[in-house]
């Protein structure tokens, strides 16, 4: 299973729609190139686990859109960072916010994202549960990648879009399927 593949099964599962917005491939390439690269060990385990945080993370903050600008004008890009990382190109952007991360993980051990999202103690909630919907979201994604590796798709693949009002399990599941079909043969 490619990181590239995991990275839009989970933008996929979070709306079927975000794999296909403009900037979304040079985002979760930047994702890969970033996570593969990294010299300090994974904070969450594997570096799957960690492109997975990162990609929930991109969708949370900017919507996969590599040039907003939020908080009144002072966070910029993909993971709304300061503006001399936030301003960069995206791969700046993505080996800036591990770094942020792996400084997270020194200062914050039992919870590394809370730096990220706002302090240890302040956003410790949010980045809490950013992290256990990142992690649940991953564990699905690589469960639908490699059944799909493992069988032959009978149908054309094609994302299936089912209704934003559906939010229960089966739901995110069956979008989840469909896309890791699209990517899986590509």
């Amino acid at each position: 299973m490619s990181l590239k593949a995991l990275v839009m099964a989970i933008w996929s599962a979070m709306h079927p729609m975000a794999p296909s917005l403009p900037d979304a491939p040079e985002i979760a390439d930047a994702i890969v190139i970033a996570v593969s690269e990294d010299t300090k060990p994974p904070v969450f385990g594997s570096r799957e686990e960690d492109a997975a945080v990162m990609a929930y993370y991109a969708l949370r903050e900017s919507w996969l859109r590599k040039h907003v600008v939020g908080d009144g004008g002072r966070s910029f890009g993909v993971w709304q960072e300061s503006s001399r990382t936030g301003r960069a190109d995206v791969v700046t952007q993505a080996r800036a916010w591990l770094v942020l991360l792996h400084e997270g993980a020194r200062i914050c051990p039992t919870n590394p994202a809370a730096p990220l999202s706002g302090g240890c103690r302040a956003a410790a909630r949010l980045a809490a549960r950013r992290v256990t919907k990142a992690l649940e979201l991953f564990e699905l994604a690589k469960r639908t990648l490699e059944a799909a590796e493992a069988t032959q798709p009978v149908i054309p693949a094609r994302t299936v879009s089912l209704p934003r009002t559906r939010r229960r399990a089966g739901a995110i599941d069956g979008r989840l399927r469909a896309s890791a079909l699209q990517y899986a043969i590509q």
